[in-house]
């Protein structure tokens, strides 16, 4: 069969770049150099159909238990946000085997303000940086957000652009992590000019309990009247995949647009 068609070119090619390389991190008695990349979902701008227009951004953390962390895991997943409007990063960044707080912030940090520094490469509209991150992706995305205005993370490169974020989205987070690691439990250090923050657990999280962490956090939002969406799902285990549902997805797209 031959035949000639007429195809409109209404959607983005989303082309994907796996090994941009934001930072370094020193590791193993100050000898070995670790690059610390990103991967990043975005529209293709070579031709004239393809859009060039600045886009917000998602910043997506990958869980791991503070001990591993693969940034690509979700990527599949996260397409379907870069199809509807967003640039989004999936961040690397140090694990508690090689490093120790605050050095796992201070990478999310630095991620965030080369991202800053790069916005005209990127096609960013960094007015609208929304960062969200699963488990312990979900306890550093909330800890970005509820340090805005603050240096106290801030180290390394692009020190001249700012590292705040518009709002978080904690998904099955772990929120007070004192016990793993010397570093804040979340609800501690919320305050009445914290950003909007949205978070999504499950009511059967075996590994994540939401009455003593989500819940907390929440409560602690609350309290001081941030804007806060809590969403406890129904026979959700942790990292189930009820949380990457198209209609889950819709949720928190809402949420994000509504920024």
């Amino acid at each position: 069969m031959k035949k000639v068609i007429n195809i409109n070119c209404t959607e983005p090619v989303i082309h994907l770049s796996t090994e941009i390389v934001y930072s370094h991190r020193v590791a193993w008695a100050g000898v070995d150099y670790r690059q610390l990349k990103l991967s990043l979902i975005r529209p293709r701008v070579f031709f004239d159909y393809d859009t060039t227009e600045n886009r917000p951004l998602l910043v997506f953390l990958a869980g791991g238990g503070f001990t591993e962390v693969d940034r690509n895991a979700w990527i599949p997943d996260l397409v379907w946000f870069a199809r509807r409007g967003y640039v989004v990063a999936s961040v690397d960044y140090s694990v508690t085997a090689r490093t120790e707080h605050p050095m796992q912030i201070e990478d999310v940090k630095a991620a965030i303000r080369f991202l800053r520094a790069h916005k005209d490469e990127f096609h960013i509209d960094d007015s609208r940086i929304v960062i969200a991150g699963e488990s312990a992706g979900g306890y550093l995305a909330g800890l970005a957000a509820l340090t805005n205005g603050s240096n106290e993370y801030d180290r390394g490169d692009n020190l001249e652009y700012s590292s705040d974020v518009s709002a978080a989205i904690c998904i099955y987070p772990a929120v007070d992590v004192k016990n793993l690691m010397n570093a804040p439990a979340l609800q501690d250090i919320v305050t009445p000019d914290s950003p909007p923050i949205m978070i999504l657990q499950g009511l059967d999280d075996t590994i994540v309990d939401y009455k003593t962490q989500g819940n907390v956090l929440y409560d602690a939002l609350e309290k001081n009247g941030v804007r806060t969406e809590y969403y406890l799902i129904e026979g959700a285990n942790h990292a189930d995949a009820h949380f990457y549902q198209d209609e889950m997805k819709e949720i928190v797209l809402e949420f994000m647009n509504s920024i």
